[in-house]
């Protein structure tokens, strides 16, 4: 098994990169660009293969050299532009962000960006966008990946053909079956980590054992050829262009780019049409220049976002990838060129070098964290934080709900030897927890005594639970009965639902954060969209039914609006500009804010869906939307400060904003007093 320079496998690296950066520019029609990454990864399970089993088989593989190729090939470019991007980010990210920047340094450094994202970002989350440093996860995955493969090739070697087969077969099968679960139970770990990923690795390396078989020629008819890497091509264009934010993945879906690639691999050669036409030179050097020109995008993306007080136009972006190909073709020829020589750069110099570097990075990310981003480069920056702040009324119930062990909801109840009967009992999800302020402006003004009840991901319906969210099976049914114990012992006049309802029945504007979580009632729902729709609709009904026959009016607060932009950006970036308190602020805020027509169709679904919940006397729908939304916009804020915690939760400012309002309604609903 030998590895031949092939164009149109560089032609093919294009094909892969091009739809990456077109995607995280935010052009439509590169809406599934991400799989991208996916051809790469096969592209790399065949050469990595190729180049392995060659020196197998020639009596010369070295673990020690096959790691000195890959230092040489990744490292330098990578610890050039992740240091740029250090340095750039002291001058643009605020000091929040500069600490968590501090932590992808960090896990660049360690290879394990992967792991970090998993645990604390999905790739498709809006705030995802402005992570310099997102995608060396897909690295991270490689890195991993050449760890390990190299110890299984030469175990499958030393065993013959047939075990090499069975081998990666059996690795690629049993990968594939994992993602395909994971990509609903548990998509941000599916998108992320090495085990959900390896098929297709594997599928790339069964490409290169099956074009180094003599017992398995490929295809005689040159037409044939031709069709399957057209066919090949065809698919890969149809996952750019059809996939989107909300197509669960990987899995079944990633077959159609990771075949496809396959089928290019085997079939695309000069001879026929993709093979020439991916053999271009314009291609061929795009190909050349795609390493560098995919660690670039991002950080230039993401910065930019967070260096504008709203959206970048799409110009910017544009501007932006031809920025990336540019200092991609300098990276090429002044990094990655020179350490690839041995004549230039020796082994002992490049391991010395990438662990001095590595060092540095390391360094540099303990300094960031530790020093919480440099707080004090930014005048007034701790009090433009300080609106921000979350509200401190609810504290940890204890034991007071049957939870789990380690799961700790919070809580806000009066004392049970004084107070018999509560007026309004307020339960939910954390848009509960931020709305609290103002359930207690509202009660204050009424003379009476409020409640609450709530956990962050858990629906407050009797009978439901939240699969595939936050929490173990059951927590958020037991939790919804225990909201339900507690207005049976104290009456309360008035029941509030407050939730983030888009994140369960999965509206437009939430696909991409809110696809993994699933309503059941019991163990045998399936978990899908359409089901959760409709245990929504039931679960709604019996909730306001039980509570209605307790003798509460039973309030369903729908979700405020939820900002397109980082309302922590906006107002930070208005202090920079010295504007805050100015009527000049208002124009910025204004202009940053969701738009009515946004907001609406963020709202269509979970309305289609109220409509289907039958009549039930003494049950109201609060639409917040009228607190909020004038000529046109529904406003983050105004010049003396925000409204939001960030993009949907309250802040303490806007949810006692939102008081006099709640006040009003319930008085409507309830009559004088």
């Amino acid at each position: 098994m030998k590895l031949n320079y092939r164009r149109e496998v560089d032609g093919l690296r294009a094909v892969a990169v091009l739809p990456v950066i077109l995607f995280h520019a935010g052009l439509s029609s590169f809406s599934g660009g991400f799989v991208g990454v996916d051809v790469f990864f096969v592209i790399s399970g065949y050469l990595i293969t190729t180049i392995v089993f060659g020196e197998l088989e020639e009596g010369k593989f070295s673990l020690a050299r096959f790691y000195e190729r890959r230092a040489r090939r990744i490292l330098p470019a990578l610890f050039v532009v992740t240091v740029a991007t250090a340095v750039a980010a002291w001058f643009i990210l605020l000091p929040e962000d500069l600490k968590e920047l501090g932590k992808s340094l960090l896990a660049v450094a360690l290879f394990s960006s992967n792991f970090l994202f998993w645990n604390e970002s999905g790739y498709f989350d809006t705030s995802a966008e402005y992570l310099p440093l997102l995608h060396t996860w897909s690295l991270a995955v490689e890195e991993q990946y050449y760890m390990l493969f190299p110890l299984l090739a030469a175990a499958l070697f030393r065993r013959g053909r047939q075990a090499v087969l069975v081998g990666l077969a059996t690795v690629a099968l049993g990968s594939f079956a994992l993602a395909q679960w994971g990509a609903t139970a548990h998509p941000n770990a599916a998108f992320y980590l090495l085990p959900f990923r390896a098929w297709e690795l594997m599928v790339g390396a069964l490409a290169a054992v099956y074009l180094s078989r003599s017992g398995l020629p490929l295809l005689r008819a040159d037409s044939l050829s031709g069709f399957l890497a057209g066919a090949g091509l065809v698919m890969i264009g149809l996952s750019v262009h059809l996939y989107d934010r909300a197509t669960p993945f990987p899995g079944i879906y990633a077959l159609l780019p990771a075949i496809g690639a396959v089928l290019i691999i085997l079939f695309a050669r000069p001879n026929n049409l993709v093979g020439r036409l991916l053999g271009t030179k314009a291609l061929v050097y795009i190909g050349l220049l795609s390493y560098s020109a995919y660690l670039w995008h991002q950080p230039l993306f993401a910065l930019a976002r967070r260096a504008s007080l709203e959206e970048p136009h799409m110009r910017v972006f544009l501007a932006l990838s031809v920025a990336t190909f540019v200092l991609a073709y300098f990276t090429r020829h002044l990094v990655e060129q020179p350490f690839r020589s041995p004549s230039k750069v020796s082994r002992r110099s490049i391991f010395i070098g990438s662990g001095a570097t590595a060092a540095v990075v390391v360094g540099l990310a303990f300094v960031l964290y530790g020093n919480k981003g440099f707080p004090d480069r930014i005048d007034n920056y701790a009090k433009v934080a300080d609106t921000f702040r979350w509200q401190d009324l609810a504290k940890p119930c204890g034991s007071e709900p049957s939870l789990p062990t380690g799961v700790q909801a919070l809580c806000r109840l009066p004392d049970p030897d004084k107070v018999t009967r509560v007026d309004v009992a307020l339960f939910g999800d954390s848009h509960a927890d931020a709305f609290l302020p103002a359930v207690v402006a509202a009660t204050n003004q009424r003379d009476s005594t409020p409640a609450y009840m709530g956990l962050g991901g858990c629906i407050p319906l009797i009978g439901v639970d939240v699969r595939a969210g936050n929490w173990p099976a059951g927590v958020c049914q037991t939790l919804a009965q225990e909201q339900y114990n507690f207005a049976v012992k104290t009456r309360p006049q008035n029941v509030l639902l407050v939730g983030r309802w888009s994140m369960y029945i999965d509206t437009e504007d939430s696909a991409s954060s809110a696809r993994k979580y699933y309503l059941v009632e019991d163990e045998s729902n399936p978990l899908s969209k359409e089901h959760s729709r409709e245990v929504f609709v039931r679960g709604l009904e019996r909730t306001v039914r039980a509570y209605e026959a307790l003798g509460a009016k039973v309030f369903f607060v729908e979700q405020v609006p939820q900002q397109l932009a980082d309302p922590r950006a906006v107002f930070h970036r208005i202090n920079q500009r010295g504007m805050w308190g100015l009527p000049e602020a208002e124009a910025a805020i204004e202009r940053n804010s969701v738009s009515q027509e946004v907001m609406s169709k963020q709202q269509a679904l979970l309305r289609r869906l109220l409509d289907q919940v039958p009549e039930i006397e003494g049950f109201t729908v609060l639409r917040p939307e009228s607190h909020f939304c004038t000529g046109g916009k529904c406003l983050m804020g105004d010049k003396d400060g925000p409204f939001y915690h960030d993009k949907d939760h309250l802040n303490i400012r806007g949810a006692e904003h939102v008081g006099p309002w709640l006040v009003t309604r319930m008085s409507e609903a309830n009559g004088p007093r």
